[in-house]
């Protein structure tokens, strides 16, 4: 018996081949698609008992009966010694063949089953990793948007409070613009009833911005901290803040004392479609060598890997902030883990980054100086915030050559300020030679 090969354009046909050329009784091994066609893999035996063999199995008892007694045991002799041998031949070497290449086949089909069926399990492992971190985006932005809708219903009532109280006061007139410049401004209601009260003593524009800017400077705790210059630092903060460019400045930032060999940079568990493709291309740029860590066991390997360089950051994506960095820095207990926000970024997303979790955070970085438009809940945040969070650089554009500033508490303050000053001067007859030069240093700050 041997195996035989049928290809046809589906099964139905396969068969009807296979029951016309080899008989009703072919046995079937296998049924695959195999390039657009159906094959069929049958066993045909190809070892029949021949006609003659027939013809003297039955014609040995005809024979015998017909013959005398003295030759009808001689006849029978013959035949019980024929049959003997012709199983011995015949049935072990079909058998042993058969069975071979039937092993053979099943071992194929079942090799084949297994292969597909891996694939199938590391496809099925993908789309599900894909959903699950798709659905943990989803929950955390439909969290965040309750969250603000909720502080925006509490700041609406503060308002509707402070509003009353305003309304109660009487302001110089050299003060009624910068008054209702403040008014208007996108200040939370509660730092606004702070500085309009720091304003009653005041009769001179120079002075109540002094006050105001002093407020703000005095409040806010004089912590600083430099750019990374050594270690393993890690960048986290939301979605979209600026990470990677940050990165990227920071990675820019060495290169100034040090050399390209001396840096490396690793993405973490990043997924964001065009987020690898973008970090490869930043740090190409400079020369400086980019590594993708999908698990903490990559990113333990390439810790130890790249143990002899000066300086190592690491980007993390904006999803399962506080759980990413907790795996982190299991693995590296001495990395540093810096806040990355908008300047602009509200007190939800202020809250959720630097006040939960347990991140001991090292620094605070803040991109987007350029775009920012109300920096205000950021100034709250530092000057309410239990913890004291050292202010390191920040950035503006999204150009890699424009590099990092530095962020103190007079600069903040002068960029609030500068949001509504260009609305005051407006309103305002200077004539003051001191008034007039701090609207234009204000102004210089907001553009």
């Amino acid at each position: 018996m041997e195996l035989q090969r049928i290809l046809a354009r589906d099964s139905r046909s396969a068969t009807e081949q296979a029951l016309s050329r080899f008989g009703p009784n072919v046995l079937v091994i296998s049924n695959h698609r195999v390039a657009g066609q159906t094959e069929l893999v049958v066993a045909v035996d190809v070892q029949a008992p021949s006609q003659d063999d027939d013809e003297v199995l039955v014609a040995a008892p005809v024979s015998a009966s017909l013959a005398t007694p003295a030759t009808a045991p001689v006849v029978q002799a013959q035949s019980a010694k024929a049959e003997p041998q012709a199983q011995p031949q015949a049935e072990p070497s079909f058998d042993a063949s058969f069975e071979a290449k039937l092993h053979a086949v099943m071992a194929k089909k079942a090799n084949l089953e297994t292969h597909d069926v891996a694939t199938e399990n590391v496809a099925n492992n993908a789309a599900s990793t894909a959903l699950d971190r798709d659905w943990i985006r989803s929950r955390e932005i439909v969290a965040t948007v309750r969250e603000e809708i909720a502080a925006l219903r509490q700041e609406f009532r503060l308002s509707q409070q402070t509003m009353m109280w305003q309304a109660q006061q009487s302001w110089p007139q050299a003060l009624a613009p910068l008054v209702q410049g403040l008014s208007e401004a996108a200040v939370p209601a509660s730092m606004r009833a702070l500085l309009l009260d720091g304003l009653r003593e005041e009769t001179h524009l120079s002075a109540a911005l002094d006050a105001i800017t002093r407020q703000l400077i005095c409040n806010i705790p004089e912590v600083r901290r430099e750019a990374p210059a050594s270690g393993v630092h890690v960048l986290a903060g939301p979605s979209g803040g600026g990470k990677s460019m940050m990165v990227a400045r920071l990675a820019r930032h060495f290169l100034k004392q040090g050399t390209p060999e001396q840096v490396a940079v690793i993405s973490f568990k990043d997924t964001r479609a065009g987020a690898w493709p973008q970090m490869q291309m930043l740090c190409a740029q400079m020369g400086v060598d980019t590594f993708r860590a999908k698990t903490p066991e990559v990113m333990r390997l390439l810790l130890d890997e790249l143990s002899d360089r000066t300086l190592v950051l690491i980007d993390t994506p904006g999803v399962q902030l506080h759980e990413n960095l907790a795996e982190l820095l299991a693995i590296c207990p001495a990395a540093q883990c810096h806040a990355v926000v908008p300047a602009d970024a509200s007190s939800v997303t202020l809250q959720r980054v630097l006040a939960q979790g347990q991140t001991a955070w090292a620094s605070l970085m803040l991109t987007k100086l350029d775009e920012s438009s109300a920096p205000w809940p950021l100034l709250q945040h530092l000057m309410n915030s239990p913890q004291r969070i050292s202010l390191s650089v920040g950035s503006g554009a999204d150009s890699l050559s424009d590099g990092l500033q530095e962020i103190t508490p007079a600069m903040l303050a002068d960029l609030a300020v500068a949001q509504w000053m260009p609305e005051v001067g407006t309103g305002l007859a200077v004539t003051d030679a001191k008034v007039s030069n701090r609207l234009m240093e204000l102004q210089a700050v907001h553009g």
